[in-house]
């Protein structure tokens, strides 16, 4: 199982390897977003886990560009495929849900980047996926 120490663990060993000190302070995995309120790091570009309970089941990037006044969300823009407006109420009361091909997912945590070092997310998803193998990650699998 991979959980979020693990995540934590090999976040730090990337860092080591790839982040310069003069870019600033290193970024940090938010709290768990737990689909209630605003999503963590939605104003930036950045990597992002999906949980089923404390086990990560998938590591994605959100590095889009944006426009207008949402120029560089690339995170909030890109998790919008992950959830939808929750419409039963009476059953739970989150505001949002997971989308139908994602209902097992119980929580999602997010890294944003300054802006104008976004294309190291690009490079920690790789360097996770390939260093944790999620279940649901097919397109980076060894």
């Amino acid at each position: 199982m991979i959980t979020i120490e693990n995540l934590i663990i090999n976040t730090n060993a990337f860092f080591e390897l790839y982040w310069n000190p003069k870019n600033g302070e290193i970024p940090k995995w938010a709290k768990h977003w737990d689909f209630n309120g605003t999503i963590p790091n939605n104003d930036k570009q950045g990597c992002y886990a999906l949980f089923k309970d404390n086990e990560i089941v998938y590591i994605g990037v959100g590095i889009g560009k944006g426009s207008d006044k949402y120029e560089n969300n690339g995170l909030g823009y890109r998790l919008k495929r992950y959830f939808k407006v929750n419409n039963n109420t009476e059953i739970c009361l989150n505001k949002y849900e997971p989308t139908d091909n994602w209902r097992e997912i119980t929580t999602i945590k997010t890294i944003g980047f300054p802006k104008e070092h976004y294309c190291l997310a690009a490079a920690l998803e790789i360097y996770l996926i390939n260093k944790l193998n999620p279940e649901r990650n097919k397109n980076h699998k060894k």
